[in-house]
């Protein structure tokens, strides 16, 4: 058990989500609370063919057409396609249970919680649904099949089906306790959280009204108010107006929550959960006595004086004997705790009900007064309570110590932390109470660029967003560029964006020097123009890609190279500093003062140290960013950072290898050269002839880019022809001629110069371009350098055995300015690969914003960037919400299924290609989801569409009768594809090639 200043450790309150009348949002339902909205209306003509029985109409207190009430807005709606859910299922779904699982990826989401977080964790997931009228439309339209029966006969389901959305271990259960079930689940996860049986909790209550049968019962027992309001603590008051909603807050424990850099809307200090038992007079009768009990049990369990309260939210319907019960009870109670303490009796405690607002919602009414005083502690502010003429006589009396709130007010200043209450009662004597706080004052950390800092940041700004519809991710943008344009640290959006939401298929990334950049962009594309940033592909069809560090030899060079990242980098200034001593101890400079310099690097001995130092501290920077290689591939000198990135060669070794060689080769005397042909490797051998004594095919670095190098004057003669022949011919600045017999004499002292040196195996795969093979990290001893030095570059072949590996493959050059990417751009074209080759840095270009507009496209490739580490020193900010792109789903008696069964005519032995019987499957996948053809993605796996075991089953069946095709029912499961399965189709009948 927690413990928190003696008690049990408060609960806090991190998320929220909710679907009320005229509320879609919990900042709709905040803006209707503050300004005294009220949001009950007569059922329009559209909602009421929703109904799912027409009512009788022989009975004598049956409601007219024009009832009023609190109505959800397309309650017929919902985003299939985003929880990977088919039409057919979609359509046999309960709503109540698709408003649950929207309602509950809004408050994950506004907690600040990935589901890569969530995964595995002990979390659970507590529910409430009212009774499934939906069931009794699925009856009526023959639509009863086992995916009706656990969508909409079963509510205790939903939250089954929260813990396998989101891979919750917790308990996943449904509470039942009429009016007061959702307040119950807050109860029991309260609980379960301090009795440490679980990490965080997801808590949703629903209610929809599908059948007019019950408001006839209801108004037939008194209930129902004839003027159509809940008038809470009136005198006159005469019953309640029945409501929809859904609401579902996030629980977590405070400690863990301020840890955590949560935004804490309250605290939950504790709860009660009782029964009247034999108090009231029947069954269905307000017991007061129990709800005294309630409220001293609550107060007892949280640690807190009852004499403190500020507030409670009442159950409050506003019937005449539940308002007298209530009320009485409470002011007895607080009487008692106020002449303990010493309170005085004028110092009155408010209390209201949020029924005045938007009705009853019955099982869901407890979480929408939760959400209700949540929010009124979070703004310190206690809205009013509506349509009240007259305080009820037990608020008159002279010793009450509780008021109405008639009018919105302050929440009180009393020199202590804020404490309200809220109760929930059940129909058969069930009582619920939750004792709240305020949260405790966040912790500040120092402010993040301002939005109206219009200087270029010392680190620009980077936002990732990512949708499962490329339509939601236009919409995203847009709202994302209001958030920039009003954010107080638009720093904290990139920060929130990257590490408080969930990373989807469809991504996209935008870098802007400051926020007005930023917002820009994001507006354009939203408003549906064109993308000037990464856009991605379905990432769910390409898989995770392969990232490949790529490290060129010379030529990267320029003056003011590594300045920016050595002053906005710690990584990269941290990593330079321990290269610059190594070079230091070596050749007795600094590396760090000839990056400062404004005098360009021209011997070898300078160059490539300097060079080895910007590829493994840029190396570096892309690790700490979560972006590590799966294989690293070094062109000539580039092996030098290569194998430091690969663990084979300490940062010392390294250096030592960098600079005894470099030292070497600038004072080995003769005439080399270097020129780049455009020849395959075959043409450019036959271009040297006879020559080989002295000129080499130096490197080949793609199928048509070669590099001939040795003797100057013999490679003028042999570049001579070739110009004449307009093939493309271009002299490298080089005097030294790597590569080639002008090297071979140098090669004794190089390999003795380094005897020194102990490799090891190293932790990341390195291809060695001078063996034209994988090499382990030991290998790459004193011997290995002179072979480096002489051996031709075998890059192409590396680049392509990559490809073969691994077609989706993302090729990041590692250097101050791009030297091979055409190379492998030219490599992957030749293979046919979906792969892309993208550049580190730029010469005379912003370092971070080079580097961002790389990690932009690894991102929408797939790549899972620590955006912690990219966007650093960052708070949480509340974010917009995933925007929903809903169709909709009705059990209708007047529509036929969305797709009708597919008639495929018999096709004759050996007409069937691959094609064809993709076609064809497509087809029958089609009608058993009930969906179009044109949806079906026959390159996805069929679970992208919604596939699962009980329609797999029925496809299995389709397949063969339809089509005479036996496919395993765990193909139809598996990731393959459609285009897979019909391959192996095709094959299993004897007409593959």
């Amino acid at each position: 058990m927690s413990v928190h200043d003696g008690r049990r450790e408060p609960v806090a309150i991190i998320g929220a989500g909710c679907r009320l009348p005229g509320a879609p949002t919990v900042e709709a339902f905040w803006e209707i609370l503050g300004a005294g909205g009220d949001t009950v209306a007569v059922m329009s003509p559209e909602r009421r063919a929703l109904d799912s029985r027409k009512a009788v109409t022989d009975r004598a207190h049956r409601q007219p057409d024009d009832r009023e009430g609190g109505f959800v807005d397309g309650i017929d709606a919902f985003d299939a396609h985003f929880f990977e859910m088919s039409p057919y299922e979609a359509v046999r779904l309960d709503p109540q249970q698709r408003l649950l699982l929207e309602t509950v990826w809004e408050a994950v989401e506004d907690a600040g919680l990935t589901p890569e977080q969530l995964a595995g964790s002990m979390t659970g997931a507590y529910t409430c649904c009212f009774v499934s009228h939906y069931w009794e439309l699925l009856t009526t339209t023959g639509m009863t099949d086992m995916h009706a029966l656990l969508g909409a006969s079963r509510y205790s389901v939903a939250a089954g089906r929260i813990a396998h959305l989101l891979d919750l271990r917790g308990p996943a259960l449904g509470t039942e306790a009429t009016c007061a079930s959702s307040l119950a689940a807050v109860h029991l996860a309260t609980q379960a959280i301090q009795n440490g049986e679980i990490e965080m909790a997801i808590v949703g209550g629903v209610n929809l009204l599908l059948c007019r049968e019950l408001d006839i019962g209801a108004a037939e027992a008194g209930l129902l108010s004839p003027t159509g309001r809940c008038r809470f603590g009136d005198e006159s008051a005469d019953g309640f107006v029945r409501a929809e909603g859904a609401v579902t807050v996030v629980l977590k424990p405070l400690s863990r929550a301020v840890a955590d850099g949560d935004r804490i809307y309250a605290t939950i200090l504790g709860s009660s959960l009782t029964n009247n038992g034999r108090q009231g007079q029947s069954l269905t009768d307000t017991g007061t006595g129990g709800q005294e009990d309630m409220l001293r049990a609550a107060y007892r369990a949280a640690g807190a004086d009852s004499a403190d309260l500020d507030y409670v939210e009442a159950h409050g319907p506003g019937t005449t004997e539940g308002d007298t019960a209530e009320l009485g009870a409470l002011s007895r109670f607080l009487r008692a705790s106020f002449q303990k303490a010493g309170r005085p009796l004028d110092q009155r405690c408010v209390v209201g009900s949020v029924k005045s607002n938007i009705g009853h919602t019955e099982v869901a009414a407890g979480l929408a007064g939760l959400l209700k005083t949540t929010l009124a502690l979070h703004n310190r502010v206690i809205p009013s309570t509506l349509h009240v003429r007259t305080p009820h006589s037990v608020l008159r009396e002279d010793d009450c110590p509780v008021e109405l709130a008639l009018d919105r007010r302050p929440w009180p200043e009393r020199g202590r932390p804020a404490l309200a209450g809220v109760t929930a009662l059940g129909t058969y004597g069930m009582n619920a109470h939750v004792v709240l706080s305020e949260a405790p004052p966040p912790h500040r950390t120092n402010p993040s660029p301002g939005h109206h800092d219009e200087q270029p940041l010392i680190l620009p700004l980077i936002l990732p967003l990512s949708a499962r519809d490329p339509n939601a991710l236009r919409q995203l943008a847009s709202a994302y560029a209001d958030t920039v344009d009003k954010a107080e640290s638009p720093a904290d959006v990139c920060f929130s964006a990257g590490t408080r939401r969930a990373a989807h298929n469809v991504r996209l990334a935008v870098s802007g020097a400051n926020p007005t950049a930023l917002a820009e962009q994001l507006r354009d594309f939203g408003s549906g123009g064109r993308a000037t940033f990464p856009v991605g592909k379905d990432t769910r069809l390409t898989g995770a890609p392969r990232v490949v560090f790529v490290f060129p030899g010379q030529g990267s060079q320029w003056t003011g190279m590594g300045r920016e990242l050595m002053a906005a980098s710690p990584v990269f200034a941290e990593r330079m500093a321990e290269c610059d001593l190594a070079v230091y101890e070596e050749l007795g400079w600094s590396v760090i003062d000839r990056l400062r310099d404004d005098e360009p690097m021209t011997t070898l001995d300078v160059i490539q140290p300097s060079l080895w130092a910007m590829q493994v501290c840029v190396a570096a920077v892309w690790r700490s960013w979560g972006i590590e290689p799966d294989l690293v591939i070094g062109h000539s000198m580039g092996e030098y950072g290569a194998a430091t990135t690969a663990g084979a060669l300490s940062v010392r070794d390294a250096a030592a290898v960098a600079c005894r060689r470099s030292v070497l080769m600038a004072g080995f005397p003769g005439e080399g050269a270097m020129w780049s042909v455009q020849l395959t490797e075959a043409q450019a051998q036959a271009a040297i002839g006879d020559h080989t004594d002295v000129v080499s095919v130096g490197a080949v670095n793609s199928d048509h880019s070669t590099m001939l190098s040795g003797d100057a004057e013999t490679l003028l003669r042999i570049v001579e022809p070739l110009k004449a022949r307009g093939v493309f011919c271009r002299q490298v600045r080089a005097r030294f001629a790597s590569h080639s017999p002008h090297v071979e004499p140098l090669l004794p002292e190089v390999v003795a110069a380094l005897g020194s040196i102990r490799p090891t195996a190293g932790q990341v795969a390195m291809h060695s371009t001078a063996l034209d093979r994988r090499v382990d990290g030991a290998e790459l001893g004193a011997a290995y350098w002179g072979t480096n030095l002489r051996s031709p570059v075998r890059f192409a072949d590396a680049v392509r055995g990559a490809l073969e590996e691994h077609a989706n493959t993302i090729f990041i050059e590692v250097s101050a300015h791009p030297v091979l990417t055409t190379s492998i751009e030219d490599m992957v074209e030749a293979v046919g690969a979906d792969a892309v080759a993208l550049p580190s840095l730029h010469r005379d270009s912003a370092e971070v914003s080079s580097l961002h507009a790389t990690l932009s496209v690894a991102y929408t490739r797939g790549c899972d960037p620590d955006w912690r580490r990219v966007n650093q020193n960052g708070r949480y900010v509340p974010l917009p919400s995933y925007p929903w792109q809903r169709s909709r789903y009705w059990a209708d008696p007047t529509q036929q299924e969305q797709v009708a069964a597919v008639a495929v005519s018999p096709v004759r032995d050996g007409a069937r290609t691959v094609d064809s019987l993709t076609m064809d499957m497509r087809l029958q996948v089609a009608a058993v989801l009930s969906m179009s053809p044109d949806l079906i993605d026959p390159t996805a796996p069929l679970s992208f569409s919604g596939m699962d075991s009980l329609l797999a089953a029925k496809l299995r069946s389709r397949m063969k009768q339809e089509l005479d095709l036996h496919i395993p029912m765990r193909d139809f499961l598996s990731s393959r594809s459609l285009s897979d399965l019909a391959t192996q189709a095709h094959r299993a009948a004897g007409q593959g090639s």
